[in-house]
């Protein structure tokens, strides 16, 4: 039985062991409940670690008062530190302690607030210390698939092998309704619920996320203006980021919109993917497009019905978003012309370049294509492009462009 401490195979595990290797202090940031604790604390049993979590009240009120002698008491064997942002001055003793020793794999430390945790990182420990996301649970993870590749196959020279390797993976995966996946989500706690209660699990999510961290941000906001903001970015999943459209709808002035979006950002809860436009000969629209961190949440927090288009390209951007954070050589971007040509995704992966197209639809022609053909003319580093869609069919659909369903590729 699934229960919300179940262990799933993160992506991000085999990276936060090599930087425990590398750095004295790392830093694994994320949504509240996304899966944190349970990773590092599984982590921190195979290094042998101490563990702390700050959540309770006579550990959090140590860490405040006595950040140092916190320290102290844990041991220079190693140790995990869960909700750190809760006591932020512990970062200038977990400072002086790895100034005065150099050592790797210190201090594994985990928060859900970006401004209280990353920039003290930032700030306090440059050269010393790295941090990563965790995101939402992918597919892949959610099938316990260890051997998922990610997108990077897809770059690949051959043609054939490309589209054998996804032939493998819709094989495996089976076919699957999106829908369920996309109303399901990735927070494990909503994973594990009955499905008769994952609604409620996810609107619960929405006014702990409204009432409690982005509060803790704002500091001096009111909590129903700002969890109605959080529905309506909610209900905004998948589309350019509108700053005056959502001025206009909350009677809001758009520099406190500016500012609730960048909380929402530091919370973990939205991502903004940039426009691609480094060929200054095109007119290329410039506003990013906004993705709740979840599918499942954004559906509970607008409360719409039943899922969307959008819902579907929210679960492939999530996919996609991991795939980024893994490597540093690794980008993404939208990609939309004044014209009114635009492509969902452009991943980038050592200069080279992979249009995306996500469609919700169960059959797929060579029409759908058109906007991945005039990307490819346009650029020349681009090997391929892929239609992303609910039809089973893999194939190439044009020169240059294969048409896979999406579960072989998530």
């Amino acid at each position: 039985m699934i229960d919300a401490n179940t262990h799933y195979p993160r992506v991000i595990q085999p990276q936060l062991g090599a930087d425990l290797r590398l750095y004295p202090v790392v830093a694994v940031m994320g949504a509240r409940q996304v899966g944190k604790s349970t990773l590092c604390q599984e982590i921190a049993e195979a290094q042998g670690f101490a563990r702390r979590t700050l959540d309770e009240r006579d550990v959090r009120e140590q860490a405040i008062a006595d950040p140092e002698g916190f320290l102290a008491d844990l041991g220079d064997h190693g140790a995990f530190i869960d909700e750190v942002q809760r006591a932020p001055d512990l970062m200038l003793a977990i400072k002086a302690v790895v100034d005065r020793d150099g050592r790797s794999g210190q201090y594994l430390l985990s928060g859900s607030n970006q401004p209280k945790v990353g920039q003290s990182v930032s700030d306090s420990l440059v050269g010393r210390a790295t941090y990563r996301t965790l995101r939402p649970l992918t597919l892949s993870e959610l099938r316990f698939d260890e051997e998922h590749r990610g997108w990077s196959f897809l770059f690949g020279s051959d043609e054939a092998a490309v589209i054998a390797e996804l032939e493998r993976r819709a094989a495996s995966s089976g076919p699957l309704d999106w829908q369920s996946v996309a109303t399901t989500g990735g927070f494990p706690r909503a994973v594990a619920a009955p499905p008769d209660q994952r609604l409620r699990v996810l609107d619960d999510y929405v006014e702990i996320f409204s009432r409690r961290d982005i509060l803790e941000i704002l500091e001096v906001e009111s909590a129903p203006r700002l969890e109605a903001f959080v529905r309506l970015t909610a209900a905004r999943t998948g589309q350019e980021l509108n700053v005056s459209g959502l001025s206009n709808d909350l009677g809001t002035p758009i520099t406190t919109i500016r500012r609730w979006l960048q909380a929402l950002q530091r919370s973990y809860l939205i991502e903004l993917i940039p426009p691609y436009s480094r060929n200054s000969g095109q007119r290329v629209i410039k506003s990013p497009k906004l993705y709740s961190v979840d599918a499942a949440l954004a559906l509970a927090a607008s409360r719409e019905t039943a899922p969307t288009g959008f819902h579907l390209e929210t679960l492939v951007a999530g996919d996609l978003l991991v795939w980024r954070d893994g490597a540093p050589t690794r980008d993404l971007h939208h990609w939309r012309l004044s014209s009114g040509q635009e492509v969902d995704f452009i991943l980038e992966e050592n200069a080279q370049l992979l249009p995306v197209e996500v469609k919700a639809s169960n059959g797929v022609g060579a029409d759908e294509a058109r906007h991945l053909v005039t990307f490819r003319e346009r650029h020349a580093n681009t090997p391929r492009a892929v239609l992303v869609s609910c039809d089973p069919q893999i194939r190439v659909i044009r020169p240059g462009i294969l048409a896979c369903p999406w579960w072989a590729v998530l």
